[in-house]
């Protein structure tokens, strides 16, 4: 019986000890790492997974080993899904070599893909795109360049058109990397001397799905290898997806003949999720993990979570799922609000105008002082049209209370900045999701 075999016997009997949910959740997910005649060493996903095994199951994975497979061995559990190298003889490895990309591989998490992925007005334009492309539209969007914040859905999106064009051109090469890996495997070629093989790897393919550019960003060397990859798929006519959290005009440092070259195809935006979208996602991850989480308890949590950003959320879920296993309750809104207490926005806090102007000067990283001078310019202007509209919302100041906070603004000046945003806050998804996410701020 082979290792993955063992841990399947393993799961079989901790089924008989545990909470079958316990073992869905927590359990699975580990695996053999090495298995010696005094010592098992187990694999966890994360760092999370590690503790939490540690805590509460360690004790019985060991007791199952030896009871039940008569296996008496110390049992540790490791992040990560390497195995310990072995030994050749006569044989030595030096540090940093450059370790070539698997025979048809392609460093794609099989677990992202489109079925799994909610699309909804936040994110409808960039998955519109994705969908073309998965489909066989490669010279139509290329690049296609996806920006946004972190824990949006970005890398989701991109394995999502990787798994999908490999289920309809399984001869295809697609090749997932980060600017890090990039970066690193391409300082590994230089030290090994395999820069053939690097650039062999890399502009070879037909798919290149390339995560967080942005960090190539005053990286000379790794930035003009990059450069030369791009021109070489492009001219070749092979697709390229890239993902970034800000426009290619906003990444500081980034060298502007890559910048022109990221807007020859198509940039698309994902924006924060809606609560309706954050409770969908919540409930497609919960059928996900084989939990029955009641839809209002989904909503309390779109709701009232101090986050926009998706993996917080599914953490979250994950978090509940563990006190609903430890506790042996079920998933109501009060079990949420026991064990998500820390995260969730608290609306009985009293705040002042103080804290309302410094949120907004964070959100927009402007200065207090060009809040309340004359400049009118866009930058300076929205933000305190939106801190006016504030104010008078949550505070309900007077006009002339509000407008000596900005240098002794008229009343009629602050009229209109309270009525602008009011009336865009009722068709506007950008200045609802700019005041719901300064909201949380205040509240958290």
């Amino acid at each position: 019986m082979d290792e993955s075999g063992i841990w399947e016997e393993v799961l079989k009997y901790l089924r008989k000890e545990l909470d079958e949910q316990v073992v869905k959740i927590w359990l699975e997910p580990l695996s053999i790492a090495e298995l010696r005649g005094d010592m098992i060493t187990l694999s966890a996903p994360n760092k999370f997974y590690k503790q939490w095994a540690d805590n509460k199951y360690l004790s019985v994975i060991k007791k199952v080993f030896k009871e039940n497979l008569t296996i008496d061995a110390d049992v540790s559990i490791i992040v990560g899904l390497e195995k310990k190298p072995q030994a050749v003889e006569g044989a030595s490895v030096p540090s940093g070599t450059f370790i070539q990309m698997p025979k048809n591989g392609t460093n794609l998490n099989k677990d992202y893909t489109f079925e799994n992925f909610v699309a909804g007005n936040s994110n409808e334009f960039a998955y519109a795109a994705c969908q073309a492309v998965s489909e066989g539209q490669f010279m139509q969007y290329n690049p296609l360049f996806i920006y946004g914040g972190v824990g949006l859905g970005k890398t989701h999106m991109m394995h999502g058109v990787g798994n999908r064009i490999l289920e309809k051109f399984p001869k295809m090469k697609v090749l997932y990397c980060t600017s890090e890996t990039f970066t690193n495997e391409m300082i590994n070629a230089i030290r090994m001397k395999k820069m053939d093989e690097f650039q062999n790897k890399y502009r070879n393919i037909d798919l290149m799905l390339f995560d967080d550019v942005q960090f190539l960003a005053g990286k000379q060397r790794s930035t003009e290898e990059f450069f030369n990859t791009f021109n070489a798929l492009y001219d070749n006519q092979k697709q390229i997806i890239i993902t970034s959290d800000k426009t290619p005009a906003e990444i500081p440092e980034m060298e502007e003949r890559l910048k022109s070259r990221f807007s020859w195809g198509l940039i698309a935006d994902i924006q924060p999720p809606s609560i309706e979208e954050k409770t969908a996602i919540l409930i497609k991850r919960a059928e996900h993990m084989g939990l029955n989480l009641p839809s209002e308890v989904a909503l309390f949590m779109a709701q009232n979570l101090v986050t926009e950003n998706i993996r917080e959320l599914i953490g979250a879920l994950v978090r509940l799922s563990a006190f609903s296993s430890f506790h042996k309750r079920g998933l109501t809104i009060d079990l949420a609000q026991s064990a998500l207490e820390k995260f969730l926005v608290k609306k009985d806090r009293a705040v002042s105008s103080d804290d309302i102007i410094d949120a907004v000067t964070k959100y927009f990283n402007v200065k207090l002082a060009d809040m309340k001078s004359k400049k009118r310019t866009k930058s300076i202007s929205m933000p305190r049209q939106v801190a006016m509209y504030m104010l008078r919302e949550k505070m309900n100041l007077s006009l002339q209370e509000i407008g000596a906070l900005f240098g002794g603004r008229d009343h009629s000046t602050v009229l209109h900045a309270v009525n602008s945003i009011g009336d865009k806050n009722k068709e506007s998804r950008e200045i609802q999701l700019i005041i719901s996410t300064i909201e949380k701020e205040l509240y958290s």
